[in-house]
């Protein structure tokens, strides 16, 4: 990550805090194995929540990463280990954050445990980490998730544990993930009910179109990936996709998403 810092393509707003969402995909690492670390060190968040990372995935990001701390493991074997399956991990910049507390759960009847949930076609979990910003003191959490691509059950019964969790915390709050469900449904009003908003939304300057794009690009559609905020989180300065071309290719079959906003 050598340099990014000095060129960052979007530079942030001044006084804000970055918070990025990624679903990096689990297939097709070879091919990608560079130009995801370096699409995020070329937009450098704060903060970023990561999906569909696999071990491979995990060990090349905290190797081309390493101004980075991830917190996180797997949804098939709860640690990090080569068959820990997908992380929903979140990632922070080290010399920046302390990490003050930490954890996943399962999105199931059993969140404490590894688990299926609700007829869902794989495990799902969401992590959560709580930082503190070590020149001023302030405190946020960052809450990331993925929740199920079948089953509809899975999804709106997930969501009522991420909510409750994000909403747990009293401090401001920011929520990453890749959610499977379009904006504009019912689900997706579940989701933003009282408590969370849309930074798609909240934010002065934004972008609109769909954030799953198969590596086939375009714009025209609704976002499944979302980043959201508790209510005391109330300045959000810009909201983006990243649709950038690496080497000719996508980075993944998801753009990445980030949000810059004011935590106070």
């Amino acid at each position: 990550m050598d340099g990014f810092s000095d060129k960052i393509k979007i530079p942030v707003s001044e006084g804000c805090t970055r918070v990025m969402s990624f679903n990096v995909r689990c297939g097709e690492f070879e091919p990608r194995q560079r130009i995801v670390p370096q699409i995020i060190g070329e937009y450098l968040p704060d903060t970023l929540g990561v999906q569909e990372c696999t071990y491979e995935w995990y060990q090349t990001l905290c190797a081309a990463l390493p101004e980075y701390e991830f917190v996180g493991v797997g949804r098939d074997s709860g640690g990090t280990d080569p068959d820990c399956g997908e992380i929903s991990g979140v990632l922070f910049l080290k010399e920046k954050y302390s990490l003050l507390d930490s954890g996943t759960f399962w999105l199931s009847e059993t969140p404490d445990v590894v688990s299926y949930g609700w007829d869902a076609s794989y495990r799902r979990v969401c992590t959560w980490a709580v930082l503190e910003e070590k020149a001023t003191g302030k405190r946020f959490t960052h809450v990331n998730t993925h929740l199920d691509h079948i089953s509809e059950p899975a999804r709106k019964y997930g969501i009522e544990l991420v909510r409750e969790k994000a909403l747990s915390f009293d401090v401001p709050t920011v929520v990453t993930g890749d959610f499977n469900l379009f904006k504009g449904c019912d689900l997706y009003f579940q989701l933003v009910a009282e408590g969370l908003a849309d930074t798609q939304d909240t934010a002065k300057q934004t972008m609109y179109g769909k954030t799953y794009h198969a590596y086939k690009g375009g714009e025209e559609g609704e976002p499944i990936d979302f980043i959201l905020t508790n209510n005391k989180i109330t300045e959000v300065s810009r909201y983006a996709i990243v649709r950038d071309m690496l080497d000719g290719q996508y980075t993944s079959d998801h753009y990445p998403i980030f949000a810059d906003m004011i935590i106070k």
